[in-house]
């Protein structure tokens, strides 16, 4: 390796063994928060339903059909974790705690992957305050304990950025092939590692290094043609020239209306980094109404936590203002991917949503570590000396300093351990309760019944895998009211009461019927067309058995 680390890693000393030497002092500490990372993970790992997303997963895993590898091909959204996901559940089955334990995993190894990251980058002492925050961040728990991607984008993503750092500082085969292999891995783990490529790409032109342009593209070319498959599905599938419409195609209308996008979702997703799902607002509450005034009620919780990590990003900024470099890498880590994904929302081309900017956490919590560490005294040259009253005045300024810093963690150390409460305890933050739907419908389903959803219900297919059944071993099928029909109340009544004929109740399940339904027209309509009998409210889920009129 080379000696000069600040020939390719802005802010770091002149030493590429520097970050080596750190890890050695703080193994112990590492080991430490890295145990704590894996039991709070693992804590309660299936206490929750499997819901809608991780439903993706199941399927391009071979749940609902025979696993085909070619399919691997046509997955353009985690072909990688789909064939992992396939080959785990056929050794340790499709329990939730199966299902999930792989994210456990990689949650824990994108950890020490982005810690050394950090090391790299800023330091010891930054990077040891980054795994505490990362260890205890409830928005890296939530994706740990989700049988989808985003963790193993993470891990992926972070070797990608130091395997270009070594590639920066020693272009040779070991490093080049280093670099491809997890680039392509992290591209395989979720698309968007195309902004960490983009990321990488602004870097190579503000610093200096060894390697050339010349073998940069060709680093770019060989992951063109590995991803070939995957691209040329992309180009057939995906309609990008939506991105250039200011008008809908003749004869339909807009996807989801004029946009979805909203400028609160900028420091919402800020938000959701420093203390995800369960602080303040529910998701279920955030869906269900935009209105700020909605939300007043939660303002002495959340003000003082959104001032605590704004000033902490903040303090980060302002502590890596001289090192101009490290500071542009991490504004243009944030900034690129927070604007294409906007502007794919602008144009209704993909719902805006934080963990499509996934790949922006190290950033983020680089410069949150950055504020919360607590620095060192401000040397003195050699020889040199200073007023008596300068130095009483500095060590007064470094006290206060560092009391605020102390404040500071405290605050944002407490509101993080609330959210993570949250998120275990309270059953507003959690999933949408499919298990307890399906043990419903199990227990009260009689012969001769018919169940119709609307909105989300595929999560039932995986409760009810094993053939599981109502009363008298009757069958349970499900008659989903697709989105095209719903908003046309004489195709519903229309298609309910046809199918419903020789039913002797009707059942309908329905869940996340904000965008779909918010005025719940559908159920509106079946308290018409039938008489309720039972209701069944759970978490997301609202079960109702009707008996003819």
């Amino acid at each position: 390796m080379s000696s000069n680390l600040s020939s390719t890693t802005p802010g770091c000393t002149d030493r590429l063994d520097y970050y080596a030497d750190g890890y050695r002092h703080q193994r112990l500490y590492v080991a430490l928060l890295i145990l704590l990372a894996l039991f709070l993970r693992l804590y309660r790992l299936s206490s929750q339903s499997i819901w809608v997303d991780e439903m993706l997963t199941l399927f391009w895993s071979g749940f609902s059909a025979p696993f085909i590898p070619a399919d691997v091909f046509t997955n353009l959204h985690s072909p990688l974790h789909s064939l992992v996901m396939f080959l785990w559940t056929r050794l340790a089955g499709e329990s939730e705690f199966a299902l999930r334990f792989p994210s456990v995993v990689f949650s824990v190894l994108s950890l020490f992957a982005i810690y050394r990251l950090i090391l790299r980058l800023s330091g010891p002492r930054t990077a040891a305050v980054a795994l505490a925050v990362m260890a205890l961040s409830p928005f890296h728990v939530w994706y740990a304990q989700e049988a989808r991607n985003y963790s193993m984008l993470l891990f992926f993503s972070a070797l990608s950025f130091e395997s270009f750092l070594n590639l920066l500082s020693e272009p040779d085969r070991k490093s080049f092939g280093k670099y491809v292999l997890f680039t392509f891995a992290a591209f395989l783990s979720n698309m968007s590692a195309v902004f960490v490529v983009a990321v990488q790409d602004v870097f190579f032109l503000i610093s200096r290094r060894k390697l050339s342009f010349r073998s940069l593209v060709f680093a770019h070319v060989i992951l063109a043609f590995l991803l070939l498959p995957w691209l040329g599905e992309m180009l057939h599938r995906v309609e990008f020239l939506r991105l250039a419409r200011t008008a809908p195609y003749v004869g339909t209308e807009f996807l989801r209306g004029q946009t979805t996008f909203t400028p609160f979702a900028v420091p919402y997703t800020f938000f959701v980094f420093s203390l995800g799902y369960s602080f303040g607002p529910s998701l279920a509450e955030l869906h269900e109404s935009a209105r700020l005034a909605s939300f007043a009620h939660y303002g002495p919780v959340l003000i003082p936590a959104a001032i605590a990590f704004s000033l902490a990003v903040l303090l980060g900024i302002i502590s890596l203002r001289n090192r101009t470099k490290l500071l542009s890498l991490l504004l243009v880590w944030i900034a690129l991917p927070l604007v294409v994904v906007s502007f794919f929302a602008i144009k209704n081309f993909k719902p805006f949503n934080p963990r499509y900017l996934m790949v922006s956490y190290p950033a983020f919590v680089l410069l949150l570590a950055e504020g919360l560490r607590l620095g060192g005294a401000r040397a003195v040259g050699p020889g040199a000396s200073e007023p008596e009253g300068t130095v009483r005045r500095r060590g007064m300024v470094s006290f206060l300093g560092t009391a605020m810093r102390l404040a500071l963690c405290a605050l944002v150390l407490g509101t993080m351990l609330l959210s993570l409460w949250n998120y275990y305890r309270v059953p507003r933050y959690g999933k949408d309760d499919f298990r307890a739907a399906s043990r419903t419908l199990e227990a009260e389903f009689a012969p001769g019944d018919m169940v119709f959803t609307e909105g989300t219900y595929e999560p039932l297919l995986y409760y009810l895998r094993h053939g599981h059944s109502g009363q008298g071993g009757a069958p349970i099928t499900f008659l989903p009211l697709y989105p095209e029909m719903v908003g046309n109340d004489a195709r519903v009544r229309d298609y309910v009461l046809e199918k419903a004929r020789e039913a002797n109740r009707v059942w309908l399940v329905t869940s996340r019927l904000w965008n779909l339904d918010p005025e719940r027209k559908v159920p509106a309509l079946f308290q018409q067309m039938f008489l309720a009998e039972r209701e069944f409210h759970f978490q997301g889920v609202d079960v109702v058995l009707y008996s003819k009129r």
